[in-house]
């Protein structure tokens, strides 16, 4: 029998694992801590703290996995705390008040859109295929699931050969390049009963979608 050796499994460990979170440190000229903090994948994660020269705090920022930012704080020079925010928070109840003013456009399928930019009707055909989108994923309460806006890479999307979730698709194939608006899709075209990792089961999604290209 082969034996699998510690370097063997610390190899297929980092083959497996997800991108490895990057550390900076950065110091002003007279060596004191100027900032901290990580980055994955292109985005901002976990804590990130600033130093004013003299060695006080002077802001804390804290993101979540996603790269939200989900709190905020700042300090004077005098170690005074001068801000104390949630902004992810702000954000979702904001989100929340914008979903509800939406003229949704309902599809056949079960499947709504609305648009901030281009034609809000449903299309009759099309032959657009291939997309390059930028995207965000809400929940019905506003909170952000995840976002291409924060590494700055949208994806490429063939509604033919796809491996995007049914109502995506289904509400994809009503936009063009150059629009921007909001695909919502009911649990049963998105992850059902199951749901996932960070998607509740059952739940409604609402997508942002920014059409970079369409052919």
């Amino acid at each position: 029998m082969r034996l699998v050796t510690p370097l063997t499994l610390l190899l297929i460990f980092l083959a497996l694992s997800p991108a490895l979170a990057q550390k900076t440190v950065e110091h002003y000229p007279s060596g004191e801590k100027k900032y901290q903090g990580r980055m994955a994948d292109g985005k901002k994660i976990g804590t990130h703290t600033y130093w004013y020269e003299n060695g006080q705090k002077k802001k804390q920022e804290k993101y979540n996995e996603n790269g939200v930012l989900v709190r905020l704080r700042e300090w004077n020079e005098n170690g005074e705390l001068t801000k104390d925010e949630k902004p992810e928070e702000l954000m979702a109840r904001m989100r929340v008040e914008q979903f509800a003013k939406m003229n949704w456009i309902e599809l056949p399928e079960g499947v709504s859109f609305y648009k901030i930019k281009g034609n809000n009707s449903p299309k009759t055909s099309s032959d657009l295929t291939n997309y390059i989108v930028h995207y965000a994923i809400y929940l019905e309460d506003g909170t952000e699931i995840e976002s291409s806006l924060y590494s700055n890479t949208p994806i490429p999307v063939n509604l033919e050969k796809h491996n995007m979730i049914d109502g995506f698709v289904i509400g994809l194939k009503h936009f063009n390049e150059g629009d921007n608006g909001f695909i919502k899709i009911p649990h049963r075209l998105a992850y059902g009963s199951e749901g996932t990792k960070n998607i509740p089961a059952y739940s409604t999604l609402v997508f942002q979608v920014i059409v970079m290209k369409a052919e």
